[in-house]
């Protein structure tokens, strides 16, 4: 059996993995209507493609409706082929409302039948970019996709561990942030992270560079119980960029 296989549900998906120069090592699956590994109507051929995997992660950015459609028939696949499901799934544009409305009224159910969730806010992340006023919108989606498949590749890396022991919870908030000093960096995550005023969930997971030091590592576990009051859980990341963190904190609603 394999490990991990990405399922890239709907257009938007396929976009950002199609355009990526990360994850060339992981088996994906596509499944939109720009191109298709499997038939899209065939839920015994969706069983197959996915089947010998330990983890399938269907990657949607919801509120399209074949793309949320096709997420739900790859969980359910999943289940019935008896695979871990962790759902990466993001959260539209404001500009896009009628699709974000979507998304909000179709989240918790696709949450509800995933192992775990992991959520990023498209309209949030925006606001980790200070000069994103003077990018046009083909570069923010740009960096977005980058951010994204970063995202997913780290996520995927710490798979390679127990990632069903670190990530206990249902449903996680995550967003991305670089900056020179770390903490700084995670400050910036959590502040344009979906849910990041939900506190009643305390379980907090922060990726770092595998150059941050111990000390490092330490100072940002004080400066979190000082500031929110978690001790987070703080892991390295393979790359050697220890100016970015990838922050998830754990949330029971949106």
């Amino acid at each position: 059996m394999g490990d991990v296989v990405l399922v890239a549900c709907g257009g938007a998906a396929f976009n950002v993995v199609h355009d990526s120069e990360d994850l060339q090592t992981t088996p994906q699956v596509h499944l939109s209507n720009k191109e298709s590994t499997i038939a899209l109507d065939d839920p015994e051929a969706i069983k197959k493609a996915i089947g010998n995997y330990r983890i399938v992660i269907p990657f949607c950015i919801l509120g399209g409706e074949l793309g949320t459609d096709i997420v739900r028939t790859v969980i359910r696949c999943a289940r019935d082929r008896n695979c871990k499901v962790v759902s990466v799934l993001g959260m539209p544009m404001a500009i896009e409302a009628e699709r974000r409305e979507r998304a909000s009224k179709t989240l918790s159910d696709i949450t509800s039948i995933s192992d775990v969730s992991l959520v990023f806010d498209m309209t949030r992340s925006m606001e980790v970019y200070d000069d994103i006023k003077d990018r046009r919108l083909d570069d923010f989606l740009r960096m977005m996709n980058r951010l994204v498949m970063k995202s997913i590749e780290s996520i995927i890396e710490t798979m390679d561990g127990p990632f069903f022991t670190t990530f206990q919870e249902r449903m996680y908030a995550f967003s991305s942030a670089t900056d020179v000093l770390p903490i700084n960096a995670v400050r910036k995550a959590w502040d344009t992270m979906l849910f990041y005023n939900n506190t009643e969930k305390q379980s907090c997971i922060i990726l770092v560079g595998n150059r941050t030091s111990s000390a490092e590592m330490d100072y940002l576990r004080d400066q979190m119980v000082m500031d929110h009051g978690i001790m987070p859980e703080v892991i390295r990341r393979s790359d050697k960029d220890d100016s970015k963190v990838i922050v998830f904190k754990a949330v029971s609603s949106f």
